[in-house]
């Protein structure tokens, strides 16, 4: 097994792999910990489950969880004790082949988007245990994020080319999917709430759903080619979309649903953005360089100089204080 083939960043990382004849026995399996005031590796590898695909901080900052895709009959999630860096004894089961995770708002429960098992489990972080097995959503759930307000979460299904919506005070879905563009692949909802954005890797579009009446708008957003991740600065003035096919990261004014006119340049096959909680930079993986690299947000232009964290970083999640990037190895 290389990785999930199909999906939206795991996918990339598969070919990678397979262009270079990457077999298991080189897949790290670690998280590496940057410090942003240097922009320096502070920790090296914290060894986790295998294939792992994701990372989520709780709102303190205390714990971070890691989703493991591989396993024999089931993904896991690890969690990871940010004051120590030392991994739980214990994984914590989920569903096959978990692709994303989300963290509720405060930080009591974890959801983990099963692409495997056409299902989201919901994780109680007060025990690390499993406090519902799967709530059935669409075909290949490969992301999901949580309404500021802790209300819903949001889930793409990959594979259907749609978004389910789960009542998180029930952990029901709702009646009727949303339909949006083909392959979505990544997912993000404007910090008050209002507008949900889905990267559709297929269509390089964005789609915009209104929280209101859980509507897509009539017209997507266009992208670069293969919009993989998406993050929205937190006064929710833009939204980054790293493009993993062509090398480039679209930038969206989200008062007019428009993509801005200049494109960013970024190192090959960016894999994931995330911007720190001030807004200043914009942090991403890119794939086959094997490096994080920063966007200052101010003059939208890269931070000279990239950080080398190893082979196949997937993921990233940034601490609520802005002091460490984590970042998933494969």
């Amino acid at each position: 097994m290389l990785l999930l083939a199909g999906l939206a960043i795991t996918a990339v990382a598969a070919e990678a792999g397979a262009q270079k004849g990457a077999g298991a026995s080189q897949i790290r399996s670690a998280v590496s910990v940057i410090d942003t005031a240097t922009n320096r590796v502070a920790v090296k590898a914290i060894k986790v489950g295998p294939f792992p695909s994701a990372i989520a901080l709780t709102p303190d900052g205390s714990r971070a969880y890691v989703v493991n895709s591989g396993g024999a009959k089931h993904g896991s999630v690890s969690m990871i004790d940010t004051a120590t860096n030392k991994v739980a004894a214990k994984a914590i089961p989920v569903g096959r082949d978990p692709e994303q995770i989300a963290i509720a708002p405060d930080g009591s429960r974890a959801y983990v988007a099963d692409f495997g098992s056409n299902a989201v489990s919901v994780i109680d972080t007060a025990t690390n245990s499993l406090a519902v097995k799967a709530v059935g959503v669409g075909r290949g759930p490969t992301a999901i994020a949580i309404t500021p307000d802790g209300s819903r979460a949001y889930v793409a299904n990959t594979l259907s080319g749609t978004v389910s919506v789960i009542d998180t005070a029930t952990d029901e879905p709702g009646a009727k999917a949303i339909r949006v563009g083909h392959r979505p692949a990544a997912i993000a909802i404007a910090p008050n709430g209002s507008r949900v954005y889905v990267a559709n890797m297929r269509d390089d579009t964005v789609s915009v759903i209104d929280t209101a009446t859980n509507e897509p708008a009539a017209r997507p957003i266009k992208t670069g080619d293969g919009p993989a991740a998406i993050a929205i600065s937190p006064n929710g003035a833009r939204a980054y979309v790293a493009n993993a096919h062509d090398s480039t990261v679209s930038v969206i004014d989200t008062a007019t649903d428009r993509p801005a006119a200049k494109v960013i340049k970024v190192a090959p096959r960016p894999t994931a953005i995330a911007i720190t909680p001030d807004g200043d930079r914009a942090y991403m993986t890119s794939l086959e360089p094997g490096i994080v690299s920063a966007i200052d947000t101010a003059t939208d232009k890269r931070v000279a100089k990239a950080i080398r964290i190893g082979p196949f970083p997937l993921a990233l999640a940034i601490a609520p204080d802005g002091s460490r990037v984590y970042v998933v190895k494969n």
